[in-house]
């Protein structure tokens, strides 16, 4: 007890976090000995003193956190026995201590579907493998959130739900089984999914999927993903789906997929305007999307609201539509303000589109009227490099024009004009890109300063929205 510290009165105790504090299990004692641990009381005697911290001490000493050898404690890594209720065992049995470490060692690990709990985690050595079963009968129906909607899905191959303090680290892979990807009506299963979780820590390991989401965080707080590396293949498989999520911050990350590589949601017409969780306070700093159908996209599915947003130090290759790409369409309401991006790195993707048009995944319960017309406001943009075909397209809304886009300090080559349209209140400044024979921006129905030299946008042109 050396290292532990602690002051009278016992309610003021601070213990080490090896301890796992539940006072609600107290034993029951005597109206004296009850009133000796009122957190109001001081102990007079050493006596008392002693006894007092005995009786605390009891339900810590049940709950030491655990750690298990997954080999150990019965699973066989030969990728041929399943060991589905083996691990989920040493999960439960280490919620069930107070929390604790499961490590797997070496070798490949079959598996159907596992339920994370309160305080645990899974934590793969080099070399170490969860390979997700091919049967969808392994993957039991749950309640999440599918392209904006609440519905009955194949539970992920690592789920967690209403959970604190989940973890999951280390050095090896998980692996989805591309079978149970590709499931749908209903949704197939993610590699991993956390649903009303808080304290969530993916770090170091690598996560491949196919056909669908890798990592999908739905309404969660306190998320931290660092040095993980996604590789998917196939349209639907993102890297991180952050979902109605609040404090989220992804690090060090990077990314090849089949999709987009993150792709930032909160929920999608009616309903998730009702449900009304915005996806807030998202850092995103010092990754590399090396290639996918766009590298950060916010939406489509956004009616929640996206707010506060802050990426840094990245750098984008080969997407297809672009580095940063903010869509949405008629019927999804909702907004995405306050968002800086800055120190970034793009090509050959190009930096940015904006569309209010987006044609994939349009649903039956949008939000009629203008209120059903997404807000972007209050986006800045600075200290980029760009190498690409193209710099820029920005179409917003027209009946909520685009407002308050910021963008300074870009330097680059491009061989197409950019594109402004519906925008307000627009700020250029610092934009040096060489290589485009004749003007370089095009605008209609745009504002604000730095459009002096653009020339009339004077017909319609394709938006670059597609069935991803």
């Amino acid at each position: 007890m050396s290292r532990e510290r602690f002051q009278f009165p016992v309610s003021s105790f601070q213990f080490s976090k090896h301890w796992k504090f539940a006072p609600h299990n107290f034993p029951t004692l005597g109206n004296s000995a009850a009133s000796t641990l009122s957190t109001k009381s001081t102990l007079s005697t050493p006596a008392f003193a002693i006894a007092a911290l005995f009786f605390a001490m009891l339900p810590m000493l049940s709950f030491a956190e655990k750690n298990v050898d997954a080999t150990t404690a019965g699973a066989l890594g030969d990728g041929t026995t399943l060991n589905t209720v083996a691990i989920q065992k040493m999960i439960d049995d280490c919620a069930a201590n107070g929390g604790g470490t499961i490590r797997f060692s070496a070798g490949r690990y079959l598996t159907g579907s596992l339920v994370m709990k309160s305080h645990t985690t899974l934590k793969l050595e080099d070399g170490a493998i969860l390979l997700g079963s091919g049967k969808g009968d392994d993957y039991p129906l749950v309640k999440a959130r599918w392209e904006g909607v609440e519905t009955n899905c194949h539970r992920a191959l690592i789920w967690a739900d209403h959970a604190e303090d989940v973890s999951i680290t280390g050095s090896g892979l998980i692996e989805g089984n591309p079978t149970v990807g590709k499931l749908r009506s209903p949704r197939g299963a993610p590699v991993v999914e956390f649903y009303e979780c808080g304290n969530v820590r993916v770090e170091g390991v690598t996560l491949k999927s196919t056909r669908m989401w890798t990592l999908h965080p739905t309404y969660c707080h306190d998320v931290r993903v660092s040095g993980v590396t996604f590789e998917t293949s196939g349209a639907n498989s993102d890297g991180i789906d952050p979902d109605s999520c609040q404090r989220v911050h992804i690090e060090g990350c990077t990314f090849t997929t089949g999709d987009d590589n993150i792709a930032i949601k909160s929920g999608k017409g009616a309903e998730g305007a009702k449900i009304a969780r915005p996806c807030e306070d998202i850092t995103i700093t010092n990754c590399t999307f090396k290639k996918g159908y766009t590298s950060i996209a916010f939406g489509s599915e956004l009616s929640g609201g996206i707010r506060r947003v802050r990426i840094s130090n990245c750098t984008f290759r080969e997407t297809v539509v672009a580095a940063l790409q903010f869509k949405s369409r008629p019927g999804r309401g909702g907004y995405v303000e306050d968002v800086i991006a800055e120190n970034l790195i793009a090509g050959p993707t190009p930096l940015l589109e904006l569309t209010g048009s987006y044609s994939y995944n349009a649903g039956s319960d949008g939000i009629p009227g203008a209120d059903g017309v997404t807000q972007f406001r209050n986006i800045r943009i600075s200290d980029a490099t760009v190498a690409s075909k193209k710099f820029m397209t920005i179409k917003g809304p027209a009946e909520k024009p685009a407002d308050g886009i910021q963008i300074s300090r870009v330097t680059g080559t491009c061989k197409q004009a950019s594109v402004i349209e519906n925008a307000r209140n627009v700020v250029l400044t610092d934009i040096h890109i060489e290589g485009i024979s004749g003007p370089s921006l095009f605008t209609r129905n745009a504002t604000g300063t730095g459009l002096e030299n653009a020339a009339p946008l004077r017909e319609e042109k394709s938006n670059t929205a597609s069935s991803h």
